[in-house]
């Protein structure tokens, strides 16, 4: 893909920057990337043995719903964690070469995207091979709900380096935010727990309503919810444009801070 990039240009730099950091996580391993198949197709395994033979539940293919719902929320976790530390793991960058600071979370939040994609062809190819298509004529809104899923992505990425710059606790107070989100993200269970019990958390978490979404359109053939994906909308312009002004305005304090 870098052929098509022209030279010493930003875009040249993110992508070798989010290629890097997508490499980097299997440089020492001997089958290298393939493992980004590999894992993802084993943990399908597990879930698909446990909750076919051991646990089986009323949601229909619990194991693909299972499967999409947690590659999507890794997503998220993987690219909010990358951005609380890429300010001071990328510092050699900012101190020694001129560049954009914004570069850095538009790749890293890409890196971690990248990951998802491999995650996202297991699912199909394993879709595929138990007889649910995935491909419907719903599936045009795929890319639009993974555009603003990744613009989330990044929004809460901005918020949180520019917060780590001040406050270094920000990690463990953000991994334990993570884990009550897990189980307040309709993940692991359908969504009509939430919806009987706690209506108003399915469009108070930004996460569930795209995650429920992404399932109506792969998983399930449907036109997206466009209440919820309303806001979505809301949520992510909102995010992401108070995680662009702090970090703009911020982030030039990270060399003095770090």
């Amino acid at each position: 893909m870098s052929r098509f990039i022209p030279e010493n240009n930003r875009y040249e730099r993110i992508w070798i920057l989010a290629k890097y950091d997508f490499k980097s996580r299997y440089y020492y391993n001997y089958l290298g990337v393939i493992w980004a198949l590999i894992k993802p197709f084993f943990e399908f395994l597990v879930y698909y043995v446990v909750f076919t033979y051991f646990f089986p539940g009323a949601i229909e293919n619990f194991a693909l719903y299972l499967f999409l719902g947690l590659i999507l929320w890794y997503f998220f976790l993987e690219g909010t964690n990358k951005g609380i530390n890429i300010l001071q793991q990328k510092r050699y960058l900012l101190e020694n070469i001129p560049f954009n600071r914004g570069d850095l979370l538009i790749s890293t939040t890409f890196s971690a995207f990248m990951a998802f994609m491999f995650n996202m062809v297991v699912y199909l190819l394993l879709s595929l091979s138990l007889g649910v298509i995935p491909f419907h004529s719903s599936i045009v809104y795929f890319p639009f709900l993974m555009t603003i899923y990744f613009l989330l992505v990044m929004g809460f990425g901005m918020i949180l380096a520019t917060i780590s710059i001040h406050f270094k606790d920000i990690q463990h107070l953000w991994d334990m935010f993570m884990l009550a989100g897990l189980w307040l993200t309709p993940i692991l269970y359908d969504k009509q727990m939430i919806i009987d019990n706690l209506p108003a958390l399915i469009y108070i978490n930004p996460v569930s309503g795209l995650i429920i979404n992404v399932r109506e359109v792969l998983l399930y053939g449907n036109d997206p919810d466009f209440q919820l994906l309303g806001f979505n909308i809301i949520y992510t312009i909102v995010i992401f444009a108070i995680g662009f002004f702090v970090f703009k305005s911020y982030s030039h304090k990270a060399a003095e801070k770090l």
